[in-house]
């Protein structure tokens, strides 16, 4: 009786060593894998080239609000009383929507 007691202890003692060296292994590929996919991340963030882009005449105005999401900028402008709601897309600089009021006819 007491030798199969000293040989399950001996397998559970083999049992929580090996579970833990798995656990320990697992946590360092963790670790490795986030640190590689923050690096990936950042190089196609320091890839994009950052351009100047340039609103067509009719979008001018004074720029009284503007907020960027992701890879868009939202602006709100204002020209003569006249609002315009511009959405661009920051990477090709592209216009991707223009809302405008409806202007009251007299």
């Amino acid at each position: 009786m007491p030798q199969d007691l000293v040989q399950n202890y001996r397998g559970l003692k083999a049992a929580v060593i090996i579970m833990g060296v798995l656990l320990v292994l697992g946590s360092i590929a963790l670790v490795v894998g986030l640190v590689r996919q923050t690096a990936r991340i950042n190089e196609s963030v320091t890839q994009k080239s950052l351009q100047n882009i340039v609103l067509p005449l009719e979008l001018s105005g004074k720029i009284t609000q503007f907020q960027i999401d992701g890879g868009r900028l939202m602006l709100l402008t204002e020209e003569m009383d006249r609002q315009k709601l511009i959405l661009l897309d920051l990477t090709s600089g592209e216009i991707l929507m223009q809302i405008e009021p409806k202007t009251a006819k007299p």
